[in-house]
């Protein structure tokens, strides 16, 4: 299959591109990090751009378009919500118009973030009720992908993973503060599934060869509070985690809203599938397998 991924120098984009090609022709597309992925071609796109998003697909001709670009920065997206809109709404119902006019399969990544946090354990009848800018700007990304394309697939998920040089990600700041031993708080009651984008790029891959759609929730098979992750990146990474400090959900800052418990129920997907799901500890592992084999001084286009 001919395989288009927006968002294909980001954090889970890079790992679908790489794990993609091995048996799919693939393209990609950037907005502000070029860069040089084997096996797979990067191009320039601003994905609310009709024109532009209209000429690549047609030179393309994608069997699947899996979106993964986004505004993912919660305070920003808080700051400016018309922007959150126009990219994460608008950029998603543009590219799924057009997916649906080169008869392409749809795949959209949304976020734990749609919920409201209250009491966690949501599944794929829960109703969403975000409580964030953030939130909102991708679920009515899911509704107009919904509107706009007839072979949908959305993925309801949270990530951790290694970023792409030079920019550096919630996982390479963590280890840095844990090597230098600098004081760190971490809330004990703020919980979520977080899935390694390695295990999540199998999963999609997976289900986009399955044919699949409408909505389904991929997480990690147990969840974990922001400390118990942190204790687990310090263990696992053979780190001091004295700088760790426990701290209640209440004393968090920010600009946005954040919900307090966003863990997902991932049995559909497991049975759909027939896997089962990785633990945070078996994801965290393989990050510090892959942060050893990762090419980490990968040349900017």
């Amino acid at each position: 299959m001919k395989i288009l991924i927006t968002g294909g120098s980001g954090m889970l984009g890079h790992c679908l591109m790489q794990q993609a090609a091995a048996r799919h022709e693939v393209w990609g597309t950037y907005h502000t990090h070029p860069v040089i992925l084997p096996g797979g071609s990067l191009v320039a796109l601003d994905v609310t751009d009709e024109l532009a998003v209209r000429r690549l697909f047609q030179a393309i001709q994608p069997d699947v378009v899996i979106h993964t670009a986004a505004l993912t920065d919660v305070d920003e997206c808080e700051r400016q919500p018309e922007k959150a809109r126009t990219i994460n709404s608008g950029g998603t119902a543009l590219t799924a118009k057009i997916a649906e006019e080169m008869g392409a399969h749809y795949i959209y990544v949304s976020t734990d973030y749609v919920f409201n946090g209250g009491g966690g354990g949501f599944d794929e009848q829960s109703t969403p009720d975000p409580v964030n800018q953030y939130g909102a700007s991708k679920l009515l990304g899911e509704q107009w992908a919904a509107e706009n394309c007839s072979r949908v697939l959305i993925v309801r998920t949270t990530i951790f993973g290694l970023k792409l040089p030079p920019v550096v990600g919630m996982m390479e700041g963590m280890v840095a503060a844990l090597r230098s031993g600098k004081a760190m708080t971490r809330f004990v009651d703020q919980y979520s599934t977080p899935l390694y984008t390695g295990d999540l790029s199998e999963i999609i891959l997976l289900l986009m060869e399955g044919q699949a759609t409408g909505v389904i929730h991929v997480g990690s098979a147990d969840k974990a509070s922001r400390y118990e992750f942190t204790r687990l990146v310090a263990e696992i990474f053979g780190l001091d985690g004295k700088g760790i400090q426990a701290g209640p959900f209440r004393q968090i800052d920010g600009l946005a809203r954040r919900p307090q418990d966003t863990s997902l129920i991932g049995r559909k997907v497991a049975d759909r599938l027939g896997i089962r799901l990785p633990t945070v500890r078996e994801g965290l592992v393989r990050v510090k397998r892959d942060w050893q084999e990762f090419p980490r001084e990968r040349v900017m286009a």
